[in-house]
């Protein structure tokens, strides 16, 4: 009787308990990114996969876009680990991969507030075609 009663007893606390949250949403400014052709865009709140291990001998495209920027008025930098200066001059940016081979890059961008002359960066790692 004791462990019927013990059982009933634990089977309404877990009837009780508060569901478990669920993760909240980046909040603040964030850097998005997808890689085309296989992904798309994500919905607010969400920083998108930047990966891709779909073959594409055509290549890749990574897009970027900072998101949650507060109103005003900026200046951006986009800058590639692979040495390159990205030819990205607002909020959002591409750049192109090659296909059929391996990509480990970290793409940052660097924003300045025109206004106030506060400077902030952000970054995003891209992976092509190999572990995550």
């Amino acid at each position: 009787m004791n462990a019927l009663l013990c059982g009933a007893l634990g089977l309404t606390a877990l009837g009780t308990s508060a569901p478990a949250s669920a993760q909240p949403n980046p909040t603040g400014t964030v850097l998005h990114c997808y890689v085309s052709p296989n992904d798309q865009p994500m919905p607010p709140g969400n920083l998108g996969r930047c990966t891709s291990f779909y073959p594409s001998p055509q290549g890749y495209v990574a897009e970027f876009e900072i998101r949650n920027l507060p109103a005003g008025s900026y200046s951006f930098v986009w800058t590639s680990d692979l040495g390159v200066v990205l030819p990205c001059s607002t909020a959002y940016c591409s750049q192109r991969y090659r296909g059929d081979m391996a990509v480990f890059d970290f793409v940052t961008v660097t924003y300045t507030n025109l206004v106030t002359g506060e400077v902030k960066s952000l970054s995003r790692g891209v992976r092509i075609g190999g572990p995550l």
